[in-house]
């Protein structure tokens, strides 16, 4: 690109910048562009970037310009990171209606443009071994846009048509996309948590931000999806949990220090009878997180709460730590706490690790064997490659028994005992796995053109079966700890002695799959078309104290899957 296309390029996408793109609302986390700043990051050509996600659009963009602007970009990265830059500068998705400026009749120098338009998403998938098959269909129609350049606004909801099976999906892949519960076609007045039957759904994801200070304050009021941390998911917030309504507050004071507190409402999963659900989990939910970041070192510390419903001005306060402050009122909450810590290596790697905490006692004795102890471990390290735009990945996750689990507990202001596990509709609010898992990840994920984007993956979980005469137990989100039992001297044996892989039967489930997104915008059609295919082959262990040995039963029996997924979006 020679000197003055380049300028022509820059001018226009300021002005189409400044015309329309909606600066503070949230760029949704299954945008891709998350992968291209953090391969920037990892090849130097950006510092270290903040660990909560999702990013404002002015902040994606900002940091956009600056990767165009370096020279170590091939002619082709050149291009991927231009199209996605005029991509989500210009707000491309299919609009109906679009104001120019709307003047206000208060003050003539205030600017109002309003988008509104509709995406439309389809997708199927087969288990080829069964054969199991599902589809799902949403129409979603937004509209926002700017009032001044402090405050943005989206509102918009959607609506689905869908058939499921989850076993029709890879093992531990599918994630709700609709909000509380589904009704049942055949019976409109029925309601369920899930069905296999023709079913309908809806869903809402609004947002209200606002920024002052060049984006050093910012407070965004919403139902978003969240991601706090480097990991490929992460242990406290991860971008698979459900979302939900919240209240943040993000404060950069400075480059290298960075602070975000979220306070929000945690929605029930309709298990069986809706109201019998709801009248257990009337949960609220705060996370503080604060991190440092240098060149080649960051750390990050966090505490959260779950807490039952109720006006409490200390766990809404970003500046007040939870985990302290629940001593002073009480103890009916389910408190954590998390560390996180990183080493990058520019344009070699970057290695992190994560500790999440649940419960701990560490007086106790055998204290890796006590139930009683539930946290989460995280190690891992990302490459830049030097072809295309590349991230090679490895990472070992492991999530002890009973994590993100909680016993029910008697709270005076409610007359049933309440649920304070860590989850939101019936999914971990963290990492995506079962207690009493673990999971070794490789992935290659690359952007080769702008148009194409390609993942190859291989991972081993680990789990204690939930099921049948060899369960282990804590190995469910619904398998709460008991306090009266001998949750505090557990000897080898007992029910809440662990020995992970040596105390019951385990599934280990080997998967490879290959997926590709094609963006039909190479040849002017606002589609793109998405297609996976995963093998999935799951064995089960007998585990003792001394040995482990493979078993295939009528009760564990071995099975492979082949499953392909097909998906359609139309902006």
């Amino acid at each position: 690109m020679n000197i003055c296309k380049k300028f022509i390029f820059i001018f226009l996408i300021f002005f189409t910048l400044g015309v329309f793109a909606q600066q503070n609302l949230s760029v949704p986390l299954n945008d891709n562009v998350y992968f291209l700043l953090e391969n920037a990051s990892l090849r130097g050509i950006l510092p270290t970037l903040p660990a909560a996600k999702p990013y404002t659009l002015s902040f994606v963009l900002d940091n956009l310009n600056t990767v165009l602007a370096s020279d170590i970009l091939s002619e082709i990265e050149k291009e991927v990171f231009i199209k996605t830059y005029d991509r989500l500068a210009q707000n491309t998705p299919q609009k109906w209606y679009r104001t120019g400026y709307y003047t206000n009749k208060f003050d003539e120098n205030v600017k109002l443009p309003i988008t509104a338009g509709f995406t439309w998403t389809s997708e199927a998938s087969i288990n080829c071994n069964n054969p199991d098959f599902s589809h799902e269909h949403w129409g979603d129609v937004y509209i926002k846009g700017d009032i001044t350049k402090y405050f943005s606004y989206n509102f918009n909801i959607g609506g689905s048509l869908m058939d499921l099976s989850t076993k029709s999906y890879a093992p531990n892949t599918y994630q709700k996309t609709w909000d509380g519960f589904q009704f049942v076609l055949s019976d409109f007045y029925e309601y369920v948590s899930i069905s296999d039957l023709p079913a309908g759904g809806l869903r809402m994801l609004p947002e209200l931000a606002f920024s002052v200070f060049d984006s050093k304050v910012q407070v965004k009021f919403s139902r978003t999806r969240h991601d706090w941390g480097y990991g490929s998911g992460n242990l406290m917030l991860s971008g698979t949990a459900r979302p939900f309504v919240s209240l943040e507050t993000q404060l950069n004071p400075v480059s290298w220090f960075s602070t975000n507190f979220i306070t929000g409402t945690l929605e029930y999963d309709s298990n069986g009878n809706l109201k019998d659900c709801a009248s257990t989990f009337q949960n609220m939910y705060s996370a503080l997180w604060g991190e440092l970041k240098f060149k080649y070192f960051y750390f990050g510390a966090t505490g959260s709460v779950v807490f039952p419903k109720r006006i409490e001005l200390g766990y809404m306060n970003p500046f007040m730590l939870a985990f302290l402050y629940q001593n002073q009122i009480g103890d009916f909450d389910n408190m954590q706490l998390g560390l996180f810590t990183g080493i990058t290596i520019p344009k070699i790697t970057h290695i992190y690790a994560s500790i999440f905490m649940d419960e701990l006692n560490v007086q106790v004795s055998n204290f890796l064997n006590k139930d009683r102890n539930m946290y989460a471990v995280q190690i891992g390290a990302k490459s830049p490659l030097p072809f295309w735009t590349s991230i090679f990945t490895f990472q070992y996750t492991k999530i002890e028994p009973y994590m993100y689990s909680h016993p029910l507990t008697d709270v005076p202001w409610y007359d049933k005992p309440m649920d304070t596990t860590y989850i939101n509709h019936g999914q971990p609010l963290g990492y995506f796995l079962n207690p009493n898992s673990d999971e070794f990840k490789i992935q290659l994920e690359s952007n080769p053109l702008w148009y194409l984007l390609a993942t190859l993956k291989y991972t081993l979980v680990r789990h204690g079966t939930t099921t049948g005469s060899g369960k282990v137990d804590g190995s469910s989100f619904y398998d709460p700890l008991n306090y009266s039992g001998n949750i505090q001297d557990a000897q080898e044996g007992d029910l809440y002695w662990k020995d992970f892989l040596h105390d019951g039967v385990y599934e280990w489930i080997n998967s490879i799959s290959l997926g590709g997104e094609l963006n039909c915008r190479k040849w002017d059609i606002p589609i793109t078309v998405g297609l996976t295919y995963t093998f999935s082959y799951t064995h089960h262990t007998l585990g003792t104290k001394d040995s482990i040995k493979n078993i295939n039963n009528a009760e564990y029996q071995n099975k492979a899957g082949n499953y392909l997924t097909l998906s359609i979006k139309v902006y």
